[in-house]
């Protein structure tokens, strides 16, 4: 029985982070606080304006590895516009260079969770999803933000000289 109880002790202390440590999970990134959402991107070295699209439902305005983009919420209450579920990273291009449809069925077959349209102007659109509901880890959000702008980088060279 003691054995038993040393063990748990033993367990608990060594899987237990050291006192005044924080760990990534401790902040989390959710929709339904968009406040959470400014502030998470401030901490990755991004700027973040939260304002309001036409519909009353949160946006952000943000410079992500020097292109301009947006986060849209989505899944609101239609009347509170509160209590979004997910994020929808946007970025919008207008190319240099040609860029077709099938240039887009290219880039979205190569870059997974991208998604790439052509507009009538010619214009590139790239959105991004993520669902976040509660909350997600501050690192799983760093990681989306990360390959969003990896995903603009390759995107940017492709539309531009």
């Amino acid at each position: 029985m003691k054995a038993c109880w040393l063990l748990a002790a033993l367990a608990a202390t060594t899987m237990a982070p050291p006192a005044g440590a924080t760990t990534s999970s401790a902040v989390t990134v959710t929709a339904v606080k968009p406040d959470s959402v400014a502030v998470a991107l401030q901490n990755l070295g991004y700027k973040a304006e939260l304002a309001k699209d036409a519909n009353g439902d949160p946006l952000i305005n943000t410079d992500i590895g020097g292109w301009e983009a947006a986060l849209l919420f989505y899944e609101c209450n239609e009347k509170t516009h509160d209590g979004c579920q997910s994020l929808q990273f946007v970025a919008n291009f207008t190319p240099e260079k040609k860029f077709t449809p099938d240039d887009a069925v290219r880039f979205n077959r190569n870059t997974r969770f991208a998604s790439v349209s052509l507009d009538k102007d010619q214009s590139v659109m790239m959105t991004w999803d993520v669902v976040t509901g509660k909350g997600i880890d501050l690192e799983v959000f760093s990681n989306a933000v990360d390959m969003f702008r990896s995903a603009m980088d390759t995107l940017g060279t492709e539309v531009f000289k």
